[in-house]
């Protein structure tokens, strides 16, 4: 998936350690039922990372594990030839280089000009996530099949940097939009 890859470039950018770990939880399991009427009930991740973050059920979100680099991953059905996914990635800050939330945006605005082709910028505002001060940006480009629109948040905390990104696909359905957002809006900082 670009999107992760593009990340990744984005913080091995910033010359700061990536020490995320795969730890998407396993979905609860369903009462028995044919494989057409099969579906994954809502999750919460709760990571030691200090966040957490709900997926509804019933909505074609299906949680991954072990996706490289990514400490949570869901993805939906296919659209277009990709899937919508929600990502969570953290890292850690080397607390020496004393870089701000401020700090982070500009280097993913400037990195993001580069690697993203056709890149737009949608919008920008900050807002705030478990009273602290976040970064919420929409942008749009070619993603590895087609166009896509990302949404992402940024939070750094206690030398620790959260990405939240929603990846959608060009002609994504609304229901899928709006569950998307939904689990980009539960993303919360929990104490650490």
């Amino acid at each position: 998936m670009k999107r992760v890859a593009l990340t990744l470039a984005l913080l091995s950018l910033s010359a700061l350690p990536a020490h995320a770990q795969a730890t998407t939880p396993a979905a609860p399991a369903a009462p028995a039922a044919t494989p057409a009427e099969k579906s994954v009930e809502a999750v919460t991740a709760t990571s030691p990372r200090g966040f957490s973050i709900r997926m509804p059920g019933g909505q074609g979100w299906t949680p991954l594990k072990n996706v490289p680099n990514t400490d949570v991953a869901f993805l939906n059905e296919t659209v277009n030839g990709l899937r919508p996914t929600v990502t969570v990635i953290v890292q850690d800050v080397e607390p020496a280089i004393k870089a701000t939330l401020a700090d982070f945006r500009d280097l993913y605005s400037r990195q993001m000009v580069k690697d993203v082709p056709k890149f737009k910028m949608l919008g920008e505002k900050t807002i705030r996530v478990s009273g602290q001060p976040a970064i919420l940006w929409s942008y749009s480009g070619d993603g590895d099949g087609g166009p896509v629109r990302w949404t992402q948040l940024i939070v750094l905390k206690s030398n620790r940097l959260y990405t939240t990104t929603l990846m959608t696909p060009t002609g994504t359905p609304a229901a899928v939009l709006d569950s998307g957002r939904a689990i980009l809006d539960s993303f919360t900082l929990t104490a650490k």
